[in-house]
């Protein structure tokens, strides 16, 4: 339970072995490959290598043709991927077989493939659609559409404006070309549709005076044929189009069973893009290549295990004071689900910092719970999150999340059997409104909502608890570097002080509350130079009595959550019986129970958030606070990371 020790790795091989080299650390998984020093502060072998080729580009160009294709089967195959995806177990052999990698690229390019002629598909049918749509208003133009002069006339369409008056415009181009005729195939409201028929000599003059009211020139010069027999050649081809389109998406729903390679594969790409990212931090002369890296010591066997039949050299040693180790925190199993809490603040330094995992998790659990309290609650917390966790074993932080869950959902029951909440006072309001002779009522130890008091009295307990317990976190992280008395000092005083306080609210004496100021006096400002700054220094730590007020205070946020969702409860309870007054008893229960089930549902959604964030705000800001150094970065091995499977080893042990 601990921040994990971390090894400065060094390896030389040759380049024959580096896929297989890359492979084996993967399976190690406790490697991670980091940008190599720079060559003038290598020896001098180290000017002559280079960085090593890799194939990162066609890798990344390969995921990304499966994850299309996977995307293309589940939208045309109207597959519902769910929440969460329940990984099936693969042997190692297996997940790396070439072959399979190979039939579910070319099945890829083939959905792929077909997804492209859908998409062309697509766009035909929007250009017909379109086509048809300006070819009805001349539907009724018994007239072919290639026939656009004779040997002394012109037929041209065009369109005017539905504002401009036909008769006047009519009239006017009578005036202006007497051998011109103009006729209204049809309007819609925007515009007419026009056919002007007009002798050759006189079309300018014909042109001119309808273009000063808006005419302009329709053009039909592709087609043949009237308008209607065009539409009538569009529809066919629509439904042409329409039948192709179902043939492709029937071809890529058929696919739809070979969805496990296609997401085997992308698993085994991600496992190939890591492996070339790596490779890219390689530097090579062509015939040996060098390798830096941190490795976890806890790893070291199994990484000596892992290289003893790969023809290399290699050393480990301690990090240099000038390096920044990453940070790998290691727990028991069953403790590690706290893990998310911490890396959504920050992981400790790697140096000076501490594993807070530990600390935390019995306070956030009773927290939460505390917040929480409800016996049905917490009951659904704990068998949702264990049934997620059973049947779909997620990994990472969702793992944890539901890991977490189970505890927090006993914790909840816990203080919802000491407070009496049965989806709040349920069974109370119930057996109140339906059974007023059979009323039932919960027992209670406390009951939050009429003793809040007391309720508060426990949360600010809780508080300088869990502060003094950080406090002597300090202590302990200030002995373990050789500086017992400055952890004692830093901490002492403070413990004198608020000890006089509460002896002076309960004998009316102030005489350890001045003890303890003169000792914040003359310790906190100890390491100032001079003793009129140090005098000063320890004169303004009193200030810091009010941060220190204001800390304890924040737990209140304990009964306040616990009276919200008591509260919140009470209320969905109480509407949910007011519909069936008046109603037939069959029918005013049904009533209360979709509003019951609604109302809990919600106040459920909305408090399991409220409570995670204040359990976890009170870790961040009251408790880190005292003896928390933050700032560690991530330790990222190279290893299996995979969406949809398992790797197992031949005795079926998942390889994490």
């Amino acid at each position: 339970m601990s921040i994990v020790k971390m090894k400065r790795l060094r390896l030389l091989s040759l380049t024959s072995e580096r896929d297989h080299l890359l492979a084996r650390l993967q399976r190690a998984g406790c490697v991670e490959v980091t940008e190599p020093e720079e060559p003038q502060s290598m020896p001098e072998w180290g000017s002559l290598l280079r960085r090593d080729s890799t194939a990162l580009l066609t890798v990344k160009s390969q995921a990304t043709t499966v994850r299309t294709a996977l995307e293309n089967v589940n939208r045309y195959a109207a597959v519902r991927s769910g929440l969460f995806i329940q990984r099936e177990a693969i042997r190692e052999q297996d997940f790396f077989r070439q072959e399979t990698m190979e039939e579910a690229l070319a099945l890829a390019e083939k959905i792929n493939a077909w997804n492209r002629q859908l998409a062309k598909l697509q766009t035909q049918e929007t250009n017909l659609k379109n086509l048809k749509t300006s070819l009805m208003p001349w539907a009724p133009l018994d007239l072919p559409l290639e026939l656009q002069e004779t040997a002394t006339s012109v037929f041209q369409l065009g369109t005017c404006p539905l504002a401009v008056n036909l008769s006047e415009l009519t009239a006017q181009l009578e005036k202006t070309a007497e051998r011109a005729h103009l006729q209204e195939i049809s309007q819609d409201k925007h515009q007419r549709y026009l056919l002007l028929i007009c002798h050759k000599e006189a079309l300018e003059r014909a042109t001119q005076c309808l273009r000063a009211h808006g005419y302009g020139i329709s053009h039909w010069k592709a087609r043949t044929g009237t308008p209607a027999e065009n539409i009538r050649r569009v529809e066919e081809e629509l439904l042409q189009n329409q039948r192709e389109r179902e043939d492709v998406i029937q071809s890529i729903s058929a696919c739809q069973s070979q969805r496990k390679k296609l997401e085997l594969c992308q698993d085994r790409l991600q496992q190939e893009l890591q492996k070339e990212q790596a490779r890219e931090k390689i530097l090579t002369d062509g015939t040996m290549i060098f390798l830096e890296g941190w490795v976890a010591q806890t790893g070291l066997s199994r990484l000596e295990e892992e290289l003893s039949d790969i023809l290399c050299a290699y050393e480990w040693r301690d990090p240099d004071p000038e390096e920044i180790p990453p940070t790998l925190l290691k727990n028991q199993k069953w403790l590690s689900c706290i893990n998310m809490v911490t890396e959504m603040y920050s992981l400790p330094a790697y140096r000076g910092g501490i594993d807070p995992n530990p600390l935390i998790f019995g306070f956030f659990v009773v927290f939460f719970g505390m917040m929480f309290a409800d016996l049905a609650y917490g009951l659904v917390l704990w068998a949702v999150s264990l049934g997620i966790t059973k049947k779909y074993r997620p990994k990472g932080t969702v793992g944890n999340m539901f890991q977490l869950g189970q505890y927090l959902g006993i914790s909840t029951a816990v203080f919802g059997v000491l407070t009496g909440g049965f989806f709040g006072d349920a069974v109370y309001q119930f057996t109140t409104a339906f059974f007023p002779g059979h009323v039932i009522t919960l027992p209670a130890l406390i009951n939050p909502l009429q003793d809040p008091m007391t309720i508060m009295v426990i949360a600010l307990g809780l508080g300088v608890l869990h502060m003094l317990f950080g406090q002597c976190v300090h202590i302990y992280m200030e002995a373990r570097d050789g500086r017992l008395l400055d952890g004692i000092l830093d901490v002492v005083p403070w413990w004198i002080v608020f000890a006089g306080i509460a002896l002076a609210v309960l004998q009316g004496s102030a005489v350890v509350v001045l003890v303890g100021f003169l000792a914040l006096l003359f310790t906190q400002g100890r390491h100032k130079k001079g003793i009129v700054r140090k005098l000063l220094g320890g004169l303004g730590s009193w200030y810091d009595i009010t941060s220190w007020l204001g800390d304890i205070l924040s737990y209140c946020r304990l009964m306040a959550l616990m009276l919200a969702t008591s509260v919140i409860s009470q209320v969905f309870n109480i509407l949910a019986t007011l519909p069936g007054e008046g109603l037939p008893k069959p029918v005013g229960i049904l009533v209360f129970l979709v509003i019951f089930l609604v109302g809990n549902l919600f106040n459920m959604g909305i408090n399991i958030i409220g409570t995670y964030v204040h359990a976890a705000r009170l870790q961040y800001l009251e408790f880190f606070s005292k003896f928390y150094k933050e700032g560690g970065v991530p330790f990222n091995p190279l290893k299996y990371q995979t969406k949809y499977v398992d790797v197992t080893t031949d005795s079926g042990e998942v390889v994490e």
